[in-house]
C-alpha cells in the first residue's frame, strides 16, 4: 500500500504497531479492558512520533487508547488503523475531539467482531480444517495436513490483518479530512455515540444475567416476581440495573475493578443464600 501524504509516522513504525497488535492481542485479557492493554502497547510504537516533546499529551493518548476494546483480531485491525490516523491528525492540529476517537472504536468493534467471528471462525477455519483433516487421515503417519493448516492459517491471518490495518490507516485519514471539510464531524460523533450505546446495550442483554427468585405463594397460585412483575415492567431490568450500578461506581465513585468484582461476588452470595436472586 502506498505511503499516505502528510504522514509524520514512518512506515516502519506502523508495521511495528501492526505486528504488536496481531501478535499479542490475547496475551493480556482482563475483564476491565479486554484488549485495551495491547492497543496501548501498540501505540507505544508510534507515540513518540506524535508528541515527541510533550509527555502530557503522550499520557493523554495512552489513557484514551487503553480503554475497553474487544474485537475480532484480523477484521478489527482496520479500526486501529483508523484510530492511529485520527490520533496523527489530532497531533498535527486538526480539531478532532477525543471522544470521537473513542466512540468510533466503540461503535465499530461490535459489528466487526460479529462479522469476523462469522466469516473467520464459522467459514474459513471449518473449511480449512476439513480439508487438512482429510489430508492427515489419507495415510498412516501423514502429518502434512497439520503442517499445511498451521502455515496457511497463520499466513492468512497476518495477511488479512495487515491489509485491514493499513487500509484503515489510509482511509481513516482521508475520511476524517473529508468530514472536516464538509462540517459533518458533529453529526458523526452523535451517530457514533448512539451506535456505541446500542452495542453496549446488546452486550448487557447477552452477557449480564440477574434473575429475581422471590415467589409469593398463596392458596390458589404462585406469584413469581421476575416473570409476573419485573419482566412485565421492563424485560432485563435487573441486568440493566446491575450494569448502571457498576457504571456509577466506576465513573462517580472511582472504584477499582477488583472492588467491583468483590461487590458482585458478595451480592451473588447473599442473593443466592436468601433466595432473592436465582439463575
Amino acid at each position: 500500500m502506498e505511503e499516505k501524504k502528510n504522514s509524520i509516522i514512518p512506515k516502519a513504525a506502523l508495521i511495528k504497531a501492526w505486528l504488536i497488535w496481531e501478535t499479542f492481542p490475547q496475551t493480556c485479557y482482563n475483564y476491565e479492558r479486554m484488549m485495551g492493554q495491547v492497543v496501548a502497547h501498540m501505540f507505544s510504537a508510534i507515540i513518540n512520533f506524535l508528541y515527541k516533546d510533550n509527555p502530557e499529551k503522550r499520557k493523554e493518548v495512552m489513557r484514551r487508547e487503553i480503554e475497553f476494546f474487544n474485537v475480532h483480531i484480523e477484521f478489527g485491525a482496520c479500526i486501529l488503523g483508523m484510530a492511529i490516523a485520527l490520533e496523527e491528525q489530532k497531533s498535527m492540529g486538526e480539531n478532532i475531539p477525543a471522544e470521537f476517537i473513542t466512540n468510533l472504536k466503540t461503535s465499530l468493534m461490535g459489528p466487526l467482531a460479529g462479522m469476523g467471528d462469522t466469516i473467520w471462525q464459522g467459514v474459513v477455519i471449518p473449511i480449512l480444517l476439513a480439508v487438512c483433516i482429510d489430508l492427515t487421515r489419507s495415510g498412516s503417519g501423514n502429518v502434512w495436513g497439520a503442517v499445511i493448516y498451521a502455515v496457511v492459517i497463520v499466513v492468512a491471518a497476518y495477511a488479512l490483518s495487515y491489509w485491514n490495518f493499513m487500509f484503515g490507516y489510509k482511509a481513516g485519514s482521508e475520511a476524517i479530512m473529508d468530514f472536516l471539510e464538509k462540517g459533518i464531524l458533529n453529526k458523526l460523533i452523535k451517530g457514533a455515540s448512539i451506535m456505541g450505546c446500542m452495542v453496549m446495550g446488546g452486550l448487557i442483554v447477552n452477557y449480564v444475567n440477574a434473575f429475581c427468585g422471590i415467589e409469593i405463594v398463596s392458596s390458589t397460585t404462585t406469584y413469581n416476581v421476575q416473570e409476573s412483575f419485573l419482566d412485565a415492567v421492563c424485560p432485563n431490568i435487573l441486568p440493566l440495573g446491575m450494569t448502571m450500578l457498576v457504571f456509577y461506581l466506576m465513573s462517580k465513585k472511582r472504584w477499582s475493578a477488583i472492588k467491583i468484582i468483590g461487590l458482585i461476588i458478595v451480592i451473588g452470595i447473599i442473593g443466592g443464600l436468601t433466595g432473592i436472586l436465582t439463575y
